[in-house]
C-alpha cells in the first residue's frame, strides 16, 4: 500500500484551520502567487515569498528546502537555510511568515491507520468526568472547559454517547450532516476529508486528552487517555 502524507494547517490564509493539503506531487512548491505565477500551494500572506520553498519526494521520503525566501522557513523553530535540503518526518512543524502561518507533516491517517498496531498503554481508558453544554456547545473534561463550533459539538456528543462503541461512518455523517440527507434513509455526500478535519479540530481543542480510533472505511471508536482521568 502507498502510504500518503499531508501538510495539516493548523493556521494561515486562505486555508480552514484543521485543513489537508496533500503532497501528491514529486515537487510541491509553497508560496505567494503572482501576475504570472501560480505556486503549488499559495498563501495570502506579504511575508510569504512568491516561491518561498519546495517540498520533495524522493523514494518515498520526503524534504523541505527553502528558495532563499526574505522571511525565512523554519522547521521546529529552527530558520532552515537556503538551498539546503532536509528531511521531513511526522510531526514536523513548518512555519512561515513570523509564525502567521503554521503547518504540520503527516501521515495520511485515514489511509494508514490499519498498517499500525494500537498501542494500548495509550489507547487505554479509565472513568474520565465529561460533561456537555449544548447551549455553550462546550464540553467540561476534568473541570477544563472546551469551546467547540457547532459541527464540532454535534461530532463530539455523537461519539461520546456511543463511549468505547463502535460509530459507523455512515451514522457519523447522518448526525453531523443531516442538512445534506434528502430522506432518512440517504447518506449525506460528505468527504473523508471533511469527516477528518472534523476530528482533528476535536483531538487539538481537547488536547488530545481523548482517542478517537480510525478504523479505515468503516467508522470510529471514542475513549478517553489513561492520562485524563487522572489528577494533576
Amino acid at each position: 500500500m502507498n502510504i500518503s502524507h499531508v501538510l495539516i494547517v493548523e493556521q494561515g490564509t486562505p486555508f480552514e484551520e484543521g485543513a489537508f493539503i496533500p503532497l501528491s506531487g514529486v515537487k510541491t512548491v509553497l508560496g505567494r502567487q503572482g501576475n504570472q505565477w501560480d505556486p503549488d500551494i499559495a498563501f495570502n500572506n506579504v511575508f510569504v515569498s512568491r516561491k518561498h520553498l519546495i517540498i520533495h519526494r524522493k523514494n518515498g521520503q520526503f524534504f523541505i528546502e527553502d528558495l532563499n525566501s526574505k522571511h525565512g522557513t523554519f522547521l521546529n523553530n529552527q530558520r532552515l537555510k537556503a538551498n539546503e535540503q532536509v528531511p521531513l518526518r511526522v510531526t514536523d512543524k513548518i512555519t512561515l511568515a513570523n509564525e502567521l502561518i503554521q503547518l504540520s507533516f503527516s501521515a495520511n491517517l485515514d489511509e494508514t491507520f490499519d498498517m499500525l498496531p494500537v498501542n494500548k498503554s495509550v489507547a487505554g481508558h479509565v472513568a474520565t468526568d465529561c460533561y456537555l453544554d449544548p447551549l455553550k456547545q462546550e464540553a467540561v473534561i476534568q473541570e477544563v472547559p472546551y469551546q467547540f463550533s457547532g459541527k464540532e459539538y454535534m461530532c463530539f456528543e455523537y461519539l461520546l454517547q456511543n463511549r468505547d462503541g463502535f460509530v459507523s461512518k455512515e451514522a457519523l455523517k447522518k448526525k453531523v450532516w443531516p442538512e445534506r440527507c434528502g430522506n432518512a434513509e440517504e447518506t449525506p455526500d460528505v468527504s473523508n476529508e471533511e469527516i477528518n478535519v472534523l476530528l482533528y479540530r476535536i483531538r487539538r481543542k481537547t488536547q488530545r486528552q481523548i482517542c478517537i480510533e480510525n478504523i479505515r472505511g468503516k467508522g470510529y471508536i471514542l475513549s478517553f487517555h489513561e492520562e485524563a482521568g487522572r489528577g494533576h
